[in-house]
């Protein structure tokens, strides 16, 4: 009997699996950060529009305010380059 092997670049390239790399990345950041926690080591992350540095004990420190630049896309529209 063989075993089908699954390689990362697969699954991420493959709309199919989507949702088992979400689940797996959830399961493994809930994890990361769990485990911080327990070595009293605070975790950093990005919470809306601000970078949140939270502590062992769940004290939030807000570090800095990302503005959201980014471009709004609409499903089917052309992007024209700009001229040189």
């Amino acid at each position: 009997m063989t075993k089908k092997v699954k390689y990362l670049s697969y699954i991420e390239e493959t709309k199919k699996h989507h949702k088992l790399l979400d689940k797996v990345a959830k399961k493994s950041s809930r994890k990361a950060v769990k485990k911080s926690h327990q070595k009293s080591v605070p975790v950093t992350y990005l919470e809306g529009e601000h970078i949140v540095k939270e502590d062992s004990k769940g004290k939030k420190t807000i570090l800095k305010e990302l503005k959201n630049n980014r471009r709004k896309v609409v499903k089917g529209e052309k992007a024209k380059l700009p001229k040189k």
